[in-house]
Order: C-alpha cells, then sequence, then structure tokens
C-alpha cells in the first residue's frame, strides 16, 4: 500500500473511530421511544451512522485495493472483502446490511423507518467495530 493510500486509510480508521464512540454513547439511552421524543438526537444518530458506513465502505475499498481488487460498486465491496479472505462471510453478511440500511438513510430519510435506526443502534455495533477492527489490523494498530 502507498504511503498516499495509508494516510487516506488511516483518516478514514479514524472517521469511523469517531462516529461508532458517538453511536455507542448514544446506544445507552437510544431506545425507540427516546429516540421518537427526542428528534435531534434521533438526527444526529443518522448523520454518525451514515459518517460510518461510509467510512467503513471506503476503507473496504482500500482494502481490496491492498489485494489488488476493486468493487465496481458499493453493493460489491462486502462480497470481494470476503472473497478475498478480508473479513469472513458471516461477517460480509451483515457488512452488506449495512449497504442498504445507508442507503434508506441517505435516500430514503423522510420514509426512515425510526424503528430500523434503534434495532442498528442497540445491536449492530459489533460489526461496525469488528469491520474497524480488521481496517486498524492493517495499518499495524
Amino acid at each position: 500500500m502507498t504511503e498516499f493510500a495509508k494516510e487516506q486509510l488511516a483518516e478514514k480508521v479514524a472517521q469511523c473511530t469517531d462516529a461508532l464512540a458517538d453511536l455507542q454513547n448514544y446506544r445507552s439511552v437510544g431506545t425507540l421511544d427516546y429516540l421518537r421524543a427526542n428528534p435531534d438526537t434521533y438526527y444526529a444518530v443518522c448523520f454518525r451512522f451514515i459518517s460510518a458506513i461510509e467510512s467503513l465502505f471506503d476503507i473496504g475499498q482500500y482494502l481490496l485495493n491492498e489485494k489488488g481488487a476493486r468493487a465496481e460498486s458499493q453493493r460489491d465491496i462486502p462480497t470481494l472483502l470476503a472473497r478475498e479472505g478480508v473479513i469472513s462471510e458471516p461477517l460480509s453478511k451483515q457488512f452488506a446490511t449495512m449497504y442498504g440500511f445507508r442507503n434508506r438513510l441517505v435516500h430514503a430519510y423522510g420514509t426512515l423507518d425510526d424503528a430500523k435506526v434503534a434495532e442498528f443502534l442497540s445491536n449492530r455495533l459489533d460489526d461496525i467495530s469488528s469491520l474497524l477492527e480488521i481496517a486498524k489490523k492493517s495499518l499495524g494498530r
């Protein structure tokens, strides 16, 4: 990996780490009822999910490039990471669901299912953390 690519990867890892830390803080109060009653928190959680997931897909592309592979679209990144042995098949499936969730956050904001946001906040942060740890290992951290 070139020095420039390492710097870019490190920047994306830092962005994702910050977003994940915020999401972990929100998890303690992020019940569905709380998110519905506190729209500012709800929108902050949505934004931090977008930040984390976008960073992970950028990270995935850097990790694929290191293997000599390149995804044609973000949708392909989880499958290719598993095929290249960077992540496990189960983690690839979890990562792929993040793609759809991210699309809902970005493109269907007005029709977003707040229960899905609360569910991701309660149950899916470990998936983000697992992917982030793989990226950190590739940087030697």
